[in-house]
């Protein structure tokens, strides 16, 4: 690819990628959650039953015991529940509370409105292709 005297598209996509995960630490701070605790939860509300702790962590790509440390935040705010896999005995199951999943909604509403903020500077068209463009990118198209 001949850059020439264009930007570093690289270094503009990292510098917005910083900015959304600037404004998205910020949105958390009044839930008291940080950004790894609501990566957490999300997975956790993506699964329709428990999911075991060793699961969490490689959904995560991080060791069991930084998944342990972040449900145990998390349990201790009662946003999930741990409980003893009855299939395995050594495995532990980690779901959602009730209220981790209404927390999680609010989160989401704020994390939305980041993203409006950031990118309503856009036309409609131009939101769609960028859209477009990052599908494409990440090889989802």
């Amino acid at each position: 690819m001949d850059t020439g005297h264009s930007p570093n598209l690289s270094d503009s996509f990292m510098a917005v990628a910083r900015r959304i995960r600037r404004s998205h630490m910020t949105a958390l701070e009044p839930f008291g959650l940080n950004p790894s605790q609501s990566r957490a939860m999300h997975v956790l509300a993506r699964e329709r039953e428990s999911v075991r702790l060793r699961d969490l962590a490689e959904h995560l790509r991080i060791v069991a015991r930084s998944a342990t440390d972040i449900v145990d935040s998390l349990e201790a705010a009662e946003l999930v529940t741990r409980a003893p896999d009855p299939s395995d005995r050594r495995a532990v199951l980690v779901e959602l509370t009730d209220a981790g999943r209404a927390l999680l909604d609010r989160v989401d509403e704020a994390r939305r409105q980041v993203s409006a903020e950031i990118f309503d500077g856009l036309e409609p068209a131009e939101r769609t292709e960028l859209d477009r463009l990052l599908h494409k990118i990440a090889g989802s198209d």
